[in-house]
Order: C-alpha cells, then structure tokens, then sequence
C-alpha cells in the first residue's frame, strides 16, 4: 500500500512539472533586458561609451549600421525590463535616453509572440514593437512604428531573432540574444524612413504558469486515488 500511494503522488507531481518543463522557447518564458553600460556626451555633441561592466549590453542604432560604435552611428542603450513572450501587449518596459532625452519601448495592438521555436532558436513576432520618445517635454514623440521594414541579410519583417546559448534548449537561466531591424514608416511623426536595428541580451526566465485544463485532471485523479487508498487502508485495519 505504501508503494502504491508514493506512485500516486508522483504522478501528481508530474502533473504540475509538466506545465514547466520544455526543450525550446515558449510562449510562457520571458526574456529579461540587461546591460550596464552607460553613454556620455563628447565636446563634438556625439556620444561614446562612458562605463561598461561584464554584462553583455542591449542597445539599438539608428541609421543602419548595427555596429553601435562606427563612425556617424547615433545609438542608446536599453536599461532594465522584462519582454513577454505570450502576446499580451506591455507598456514602458524598457527605458533609455536617445541625444539627451528618455525613451521607451512598448508594444500595442499585439504583443510580442512566438512564430517558431527550434533547440537554441526562436523566431518571434514584433510587428507590435513601437517607441515613446522626447519624453521630458509637453509635446513628446509617441508611438512611433517599429514593426516593419526589416533590412540585412536574413531578417523579415516584424520578426524578431532569438538565439540561446548554445545546447541550452532556451532552458530558463540561459543567455540569449535578439536581434531585431526595422524601418520608421514615411509617415512618422519622427525618424521617418530611419533605419533602425535593435539586439537585447539578458537571460530566460518563466512567467507565472497556470496549469491547463488536462494537468488539473491529472491532479484531481491523483488525489482522488490518495484519497481512495487512504480510506482503503482505513477498512483494512
């Protein structure tokens, strides 16, 4: 009877392992935003890099040219946050500052999202991807469209590129890095027709889960027979 009534717990506990455990990105992980490098302003009105620490630094560019440090490349560095993977839209969850003024990234209409996943890969949709710029002024630069007009070899538009360290299966506490490009529309209230090319490095982390509905039958099975065991050996004493 013992034996039998540890086999049913463990099968209750599988029930609620199995609402975690996966070999490949998913809609229930997160992606944190990390870096800490910070920028200053040279005599000549440019920017350059002030500090920077061990951590790998997420920035974008303006412009084209995803080296962050050639020459007449306009960039800034992205500070904090946490980038969910389940669709849902999100508001100010990164901030940075951009010639002098405080910006944020933000998704509206559709949140981020997962096209494909693949062993260390991921490919994601950011057609949502939009910035609030100018933020310290009564007139500030919102919603400014980053979800199209992909450039360089490889990229589609608003999709995003995902890769984990390598033989981590995107596990949660593996690095990762997204590399994103994008095109400001024509019609923009800023940037128009700007080139724009974004990578985030930081590490997998899981959003609160909520068990589906066939793991909380397997759970309710396995306690119904905890319970039918117990009582079991009830009338055998």
């Amino acid at each position: 009877m013992k034996f039998t009534m540890t086999k049913i717990a463990a099968l209750a506990a599988m029930a609620f392992a199995s609402t975690g455990a996966h070999a490949v990105l998913t809609s229930t992980n997160t992606l944190s935003i990390g870096g800490d490098a910070t920028t200053v302003t040279t005599s000549f009105g440019g920017y350059t890099v002030g500090t920077n620490g061990p951590l790998a630094d997420s920035f974008f560019t303006m412009g084209g040219n995803p080296n962050k440090l050639a020459m007449d490349t306009q960039y800034a560095y992205l500070y904090g946050g946490v980038l969910s993977l389940s669709g849902a839209t999100q508001s100010a969850f990164t901030n940075w500052t951009y010639y002098g003024a405080p910006g944020i990234n933000k998704t509206t209409g559709t949140g981020i999202s997962i096209i494909s996943a693949s062993g260390d890969t991921a490919i994601v949709d950011m057609s949502g991807w939009k910035v609030d710029w100018n933020l310290n002024v009564a007139n500030p630069t919102l919603n400014v469209d980053m979800g199209s007009g992909a450039f360089g070899t490889g990229f589609v538009s608003g999709q995003g590129q995902v890769t984990c360290a390598t033989g981590s299966g995107c596990g949660l506490g593996s690095a990762y890095t997204l590399k994103y490009t994008a095109t400001v529309p024509a019609n923009s209230p800023a940037f128009a027709n700007v080139k724009y090319y974004l990578e985030l490095h930081g590490t997998v982390g899981q959003a609160a889960l909520v068990p589906e509905a066939s793991t909380y039958g397997m759970m309710l099975a396995g306690l119904g027979l905890v319970g039918f065991a117990v009582r079991r050996r009830k009338q055998v004493i």
